[in-house]
């Protein structure tokens, strides 16, 4: 057998597993970038952010459970902000259009971001079944995609390897979406060091 040939599986997995790794790293920086901005950050711009996620995962053909995942929610809380803001409603409506109308992934494939979100959940220790009916596939879907696709397969592989190292360094995975710590406040509400409020503990 060619010596390239035997090389090859080899390379396919270091480069999937540099590729899960990143993924991780890229959750970190955009976490570290957004302190950097705001390190004490506003509770009702974080739902922003994590509304405009959505929005953005609607419009490249999520279901609600990716939307919900790529806002970092879960989808109860979808489905209240949905509820409870016509403007949020309106928007994932004309960005689920969108999408229909510009020939999103057909039932049973993912776009580049249903995959990342799909290896993300894998790597934090989600079952594979779970994780795949999140963006959208079901196990018999996600089974051919891996036969198919040997990157894929790679990928995946990557993935739950990574997962079982979290749980042999004894941390737990992550089974739900996490969530920053930010601070309740309106303009109106900031302290004032020079005027406290007459139920303010003391300094």
């Amino acid at each position: 057998m060619d010596e390239r040939a035997q090389d090859e599986p080899e390379r396919r997995r270091e480069w999937a597993r540099r590729l899960v790794a990143g993924l991780a790293a890229a959750e970190d920086v955009d976490r570290a970038l957004a302190a950097v901005l705001d390190p004490d950050p506003d509770l009702q711009a974080e739902n922003s952010a994590r509304r405009a996620r959505a929005v953005h995962a609607a419009a490249l053909g999520l279901g609600p459970a990716g939307c919900a995942a790529a806002a970092g929610i879960p989808e109860a809380l979808l489905a209240g902000w949905r509820a409870q803001d016509p403007a949020f409603e309106a928007a994932l409506a004309a960005a689920t259009a969108l999408a229909a109308a510009h020939r999103a992934p057909a039932r049973g494939r993912i776009g580049a971001l249903g995959l990342r979100l799909f290896l993300q959940a894998v790597a934090r220790g989600v079952h594979t079944g779970t994780a795949a009916t999140t963006v959208g596939l079901r196990s018999d879907q996600l089974l051919r995609l891996r036969r198919a696709n040997p990157l894929v397969a790679a990928l995946v592989d990557a993935a739950v390897q990574q997962a079982r190292g979290l749980r042999g360094n004894d941390r737990r995975p992550k089974r739900a979406p996490s969530y920053r710590l930010v601070t309740l406040r309106t303009p109106a509400s900031r302290p004032d060091p020079d005027h406290p409020r007459p139920d303010a503990p003391p300094g």
